[in-house]
């Protein structure tokens, strides 16, 4: 009996990848379909930058796409921007249902310890 596997997260730039192997297009047709700069889509596929939901609409309906998929990878790499969490990990926490994930420490604020000059009372 076989069991069907669950089908992998599609982050932005794994879709873009796909879309340039599949389409035979490059950074500057992507961009030009888009309308948006094309340094804008190199961080899309470095992963530094993560589109919007209305530009992931946009991307699945030029090529094709489920655009809640993509827009569930795309918000769990914000979520592993904003967290520090690594993807494989956040897809673990959100097929084992998982409320909370682990919160980043704020930076413990150092004290400032300088010395504050104040100004001398005259007597008079």
């Amino acid at each position: 009996m076989n069991v069907p596997a669950a089908p992998s997260i599609v982050t932005i730039p794994r879709y873009l990848a796909a879309v340039q192997v599949m389409h035979g297009v490059r950074v500057p047709d992507i961009a030009r379909a888009l309308r948006v700069n094309p340094s804008v889509v190199r961080r899309w596929l470095r992963g530094t930058l993560v589109p919007g939901i209305r530009r992931v609409r946009g991307m699945t309906a030029v090529w094709g796409g489920d655009p809640e998929l993509l827009a569930l990878g795309a918000a769990l790499q914000r979520y592993c921007r904003a967290t520090g969490v690594a993807l494989d990990e956040a897809v673990r926490m959100v097929r084992a249902g998982r409320r909370t994930g682990p919160e980043r420490r704020p930076h413990a604020r150092r004290l400032d310890r300088r010395q504050l000059t104040l100004p001398m009372q005259r007597g008079g």
